[in-house]
């Protein structure tokens, strides 16, 4: 039986210099989105001054700034496996765990919000990156779906189009953020808002018919 060829030290050793050149790029493109670039401004060569590396070293691990703010946004986006959505499947959820979960998933978005409203910008003329962030806000807006499907099982007041339902939900939620929660009051009114909407959301029953 053949074994498997190992890594020989010269290439483990070019790989390890990759993967740290790629964080420093990453990192520094993020503290220059952080200290408020806007992304028509950040060139390459700022990366480069910022992180200290060379260009041949940006290039060995980037084609261009698109594809390092395009990583960052894989990174930021985790939030959506971070901040789970179930409370929405459970009958018994309170306003009060609806509120944390909105509280948890806004403040993540402010966290993150440089990079966060730089992925937005660039989808908004980036095909690519249009794409990957409607996958990603997709992939979310099927999650909640498949909550408020459980929640709503056997129920007579169940809306027609659940599907529907989550996608508004879920786009509403990335305007609301992107838009308003651009400081702690912002975040704070963003919060309390939602978890208004979504507490009345899976709350509602239809009115009773007078006999």
């Amino acid at each position: 039986m053949k074994r498997a060829p190992t890594e020989s030290v010269q290439a483990a050793a070019g790989r390890r210099r990759r993967e740290a050149s790629t964080a420093e790029i990453l990192a520094a493109t993020r503290r220059l989105l952080s200290a408020g670039d806007p992304m028509a401004s950040l060139t390459v060569e700022r990366i480069l001054a910022e992180a200290g590396v060379s260009r041949a070293t940006f290039y060995a691990c980037f084609p261009d700034k698109h594809a390092v703010v395009g990583r960052l946004a894989q990174e930021s986006l985790a939030w959506r496996e971070e901040v789970s959505s179930e409370g929405l499947a459970d009958p018994t959820v309170t306003r009060e765990q609806l509120e944390t979960l909105m509280r948890a998933v806004v403040g993540h978005w402010r966290a993150n919000r440089p990079v966060l409203a730089a992925i937005v910008e660039l989808a908004e003329h980036d095909p690519a990156m249009r794409a990957a962030w409607r996958s990603a806000v997709e992939e979310i807006a099927s999650q909640t779906a498949s909550h408020l499907r459980v929640r709503w099982t056997d129920s007579a007041d169940a809306p027609s189009d659940i599907d529907g339902v989550a996608t508004a939900l879920t786009w509403m939620f990335e305007r609301c953020a992107h838009q308003l929660a651009v400081d702690d009051a912002g975040a704070e009114t963003v919060s309390l808002a939602l978890t208004e909407i979504l507490w009345r959301t899976v709350t509602w029953r239809a009115p009773r018919r007078a006999r």
